[in-house]
C-alpha cells in the first residue's frame, strides 16, 4: 500500500512517465475503415519490416513509440509495436510515422560489412 508520502515523492518525469504507461493499458485509437478506404488506397506488404518512430493516440495523452510498419497505404501505416511482453498493431495516418534515424541512414553493404559473421 502506498502512503500520501510516497506519492508526493514522485516527480513530474516520473508522474508523465507512469501516466503514459498507464494509458497504454487502454488501446491506442486507430484509424476507421472509412478513413483507410482500402478500396481508393491500397494496401501495401514488405517484409522485413521498417523501423519506424511512430506517435499512437491514447485516450489522455499522446506517446512516440519505436515499432516496426509491414503494411502500409499512401496515407496511412500499420504500426507494430511492444508494450512490454504485449506486441499490438494499429493504424495510423502516414504523417505520425518517420523511419528510425539509426537504420534510415546506413545500406545494405555497410550492415554486411559491420556484421561479425563475415570476418
Amino acid at each position: 500500500m502506498f502512503k500520501v508520502a510516497d506519492v508526493v515523492a514522485v516527480g513530474p518525469d516520473q508522474a508523465k512517465a507512469l501516466h503514459a504507461r498507464y494509458a497504454k493499458r487502454a488501446q491506442p485509437f486507430g484509424l476507421t475503415l472509412e478513413e483507410l478506404d482500402f478500396k481508393h488506397f491500397p494496401m501495401h506488404n514488405g517484409h522485413p519490416g521498417i523501423p519506424v518512430k511512430a506517435w499512437l493516440r491514447f485516450p489522455n495523452c499522446a506517446e512516440l513509440v519505436d515499432g516496426e510498419v509491414f503494411a502500409w497505404t499512401a496515407k496511412a501505416a500499420e504500426v507494430t509495436w511492444k508494450d512490454g511482453p504485449y506486441t499490438y498493431r494499429t493504424w495510423v495516418w502516414a504523417s505520425a510515422v518517420t523511419r528510425r534515424k539509426e537504420v534510415a541512414g546506413r545500406n545494405l553493404g555497410e550492415r554486411v560489412r559491420n556484421d561479425s559473421n563475415n570476418e
